[in-house]
């Protein structure tokens, strides 16, 4: 029974004081970023995807490379105090890790099953006039070319991009007859905009972050402002890469029209999901779109991460195992 202290002291740690503490400060920079940024757009950028996912990623990483670390033959026994008689590794570690990983893989199962696209979708053949339409228009456009697009008798949205690792165009044919060709350009240079930012998978990790931090709540307005913001900027980006900007604010208008329901929440589509964004974005494209704009969140974000993986196993901090310590003296747990 004495194995099972250590780790859920640590999970309990870990979840309940060390996320929670992260997320206020998140929360408070995300206030500050709000109050400062003149564009409302500027809200959709890589450093406010950085405050919305880190609190939550960067700790869970660090327990598990930690804990990875302290299992290690060489040096499993010296980080426990129990004396596990015969056993070539701290037991306590290894529940420890199981749980994380167990917990981990159960969360992210659970999540693809609930953002999986349940909707029918039927595809119209490559030889039909409205595939071949989009097509031409693909094809004659460089930045389209490498996009995977199908024309479907009903989807989910008129248009929408949908897909965590391999993201696939999926445009209604209602929305394609009687569109003009500058529309159609101006409305798939869009979905360009959340391919080429890996829109679908950064909105599946943001909520699966937000699912297991015990206070996400605290940041679920920041995300959906973020993901309204980026719609915006995806449109500076259609824009910028020779889309029509009048052309693209009447896609979006005919989107919302043809919309049939909610946005599955791991799919980016034309018109959004906020009505509010929707009205700034089409006085956006009239006045100008905003310029895109990149910052060092993900740099940040990933050199962070990348702390927290090698750190455990290179400079030896021993934080994990200190605390390993810690928890049993406090328990007057039985030394060997």
């Amino acid at each position: 029974m004495s194995e099972v202290y250590f780790p859920l002291a640590t999970v309990a740690g870990t979840f309940l004081v060390l996320i929670p503490a992260l997320t206020l400060m998140s929360r408070a920079a995300l206030t500050l970023s709000r109050r400062r940024t003149a564009s409302w757009a500027r809200f959709g950028s890589e450093t406010t995807y950085a405050w919305l996912v880190g609190p939550t990623l960067l700790p869970v990483m660090w327990v598990v490379s930690s804990a990875l670390h302290q299992s290690e033959p060489t040096r499993s026994l010296d980080s426990c105090l129990i004396d596990h008689v015969q056993a070539s590794t701290c037991l306590d570690t290894l529940l420890l890790l199981g749980a994380m990983l167990a917990g981990l893989g159960i969360t992210v199962a659970l999540r693809l099953w609930r953002e999986w696209p349940r909707h029918e979708r039927r595809q119209l053949g490559e030889g039909h006039e409205l595939t071949r339409r989009i097509a031409r228009i693909a094809h004659a456009d460089p930045h389209l070319r490498s996009l995977r697009i199908v024309v479907v008798d009903r989807a989910s949205e008129p248009v929408v991009t949908c897909g965590i690792l391999r993201p696939l165009v999926l445009v209604d044919a209602r929305f394609v007859r009687g569109a003009d060709p500058q529309l159609l350009r101006a409305a798939l240079l869009h979905e360009r905009a959340h391919i080429a930012g890996l829109d679908t998978f950064r909105c599946f990790l943001a909520r699966l972050c937000l699912t297991i931090n015990p206070v996400g709540s605290l940041l679920t307005a920041d995300f959906e402002r973020w993901r309204s913001a980026r719609e915006a900027m995806c449109d500076g980006e259609a824009v910028q890469r020779g889309g029509e900007p009048l052309a693209l604010a009447e896609g979006i208008v005919r989107a919302a029209r043809f919309r049939r329901g909610d946005l599955a929440p791991q799919v980016a589509g034309l018109c959004g999901h906020d009505a509010a964004a929707l009205k700034l974005r089409i006085a956006l494209l009239l006045d100008g779109p905003p310029a895109p704009v990149r910052t060092l969140g993900h740099f940040f974000l990933a050199v962070g991460l990348l702390g927290v993986l090698i750190t455990p196993h290179g400079a030896d901090t021993g934080l994990l195992e200190h605390f390993h310590f810690a928890v049993e003296r406090m328990l007057h747990v039985p030394t060997s």
